[in-house]
């Protein structure tokens, strides 16, 4: 892997590191003083950050540059073996030294994140202070590029809620964890043929997500990865493209991704019946949220914690019950032996009597159908 040059964490060019075909150097960490106590009298109401931080290793490449890898691959192995039964806190920290060990942009909203949640990172450069951890560089197993790509791609999976195992079941989930499968297509996107130690365990990646998973880190995520499509490097790009593709309308979007597709799309008569006309107000709402957004696709990954109650589905849980059954009609990749309407908890009477109104409807003529009402557009969907 070749070499680059130095980028500093603080300057203005973070977000416009690309990744390439090295772990890119860091400079040296500065640990943060603790905030200054005013006790002056003060008519504003502030918060005292008071409590106890937990100091947990954060491994950076040397400032003089490393084209080994060597704090990607510490922090992996160092995650893969770690005692999942002890604090998530040190597993987070290495997961975040794999994230900034390639690209360094990440590093301020990373710091963040493990701050947020009670860490004081112990920083560790790699390979200059490798004895201060007892490594010894030679036994520290090797990783080619395109592996350290699928680690890192996972890496960033890790903090979103891509999936929805509440609401949607797939014949896949019977003989594999939702993860194996995005593992394999990140392998065959970046044709990596090393076995890899991934995934963690189920309650490891839940914490990763809710712990180091904050806003401002899925921001900083999600806008380096849009303005990556163009990567003159086919991995990266082909990298960049899957994990914007996997990450839109995922997660509690999916709800109203299978709405918009089998209700909006088609024009079907179900979002014109009296029985769900709240249900419609409440979706005409939802779909207005969604549009406003800079990345209508990213809203839940995205949005304030105020907005997510946009995609509640008991806010329109008959709607999505009829159009999850439509769904399973034209996908036979969803698991047998559950029922849409139990899913969402809607009537079933209510969601049998939509679902035959819109095939009827369909049937009569299914190139012009009118919903007599007016909802709005979302781009890309």
């Amino acid at each position: 892997m070749r070499k680059r040059s130095t980028q500093s964490p603080d300057s203005n060019e973070e977000e416009e590191n690309a990744l390439d075909r090295s772990i890119v150097r860091s400079t040296r960490p500065r640990i943060g003083s603790v905030p200054k106590t005013n006790n002056q009298p003060n008519t504003q109401f502030e918060f005292n950050m008071m409590g106890s931080m937990t100091d947990c290793l954060f491994l950076v490449p040397d400032v003089a540059g490393d084209c080994t890898g060597l704090a990607f691959r510490v922090a992996y192995y160092k995650a893969r073996s770690y005692d999942s039964n002890k604090t998530k806190k040190q597993l987070c920290s290495y997961v975040g030294s794999m994230l900034c060990a390639v690209i360094p942009g990440f590093r301020n909203s990373v710091e963040t994140a493990l701050k947020e949640i009670g860490i004081r990172p112990e920083f560790v450069s790699l390979p200059s202070q490798a004895s201060k951890m007892n490594i010894v560089i030679s036994n520290v197993p090797q990783l080619d590029w395109s592996s350290i790509l699928v680690i890192f791609g996972y890496c960033v999976l890790l903090l979103f809620k891509a999936d929805n195992k509440d609401f949607f079941r797939f014949k896949y989930m019977c003989l594999s964890r939702p993860s194996h499968v995005k593992i394999s297509k990140l392998k065959e996107k970046l044709r990596c043929s090393s076995y890899l130690d991934i995934p963690f365990n189920e309650n490891d990646e839940y914490a990763i997500r809710t712990m180091l998973g904050t806003r401002h880190l899925r921001e900083t995520v999600i806008t380096f990865l849009m303005n990556k499509f163009d990567h003159p490097d086919s991995q990266i790009c082909s990298l960049c493209q899957y994990l914007s593709y996997t990450l839109s309308w995922s997660g509690d979007m999916r709800v109203f991704a299978v709405i918009n597709e089998r209700l909006i799309k088609t024009k079907s008569p179900v979002l014109s019946h009296s029985a769900v006309t709240a249900e419609v107000d409440n979706l005409e709402e939802t779909m207005k949220a969604i549009g406003a957004h800079t990345y209508p696709q990213y809203f839940s990954h995205l949005c304030s914690d105020s907005e997510l109650f946009h995609l509640d589905v008991s806010r329109f849980r008959t709607l999505f019950a009829v159009a999850l059954e439509l769904d399973r009609t034209f996908d036979s990749s969803y698991a047998n032996g559950y029922s849409s309407a139990g899913v969402s908890e809607a009537n079933h009477k209510a969601v049998k009597k939509l679902l035959e109104l819109h095939w009827e409807a369909m049937q009569e003529n299914p190139r012009v159908r009118t919903t007599g009402r007016c909802l709005p557009t979302i781009r890309g969907i």
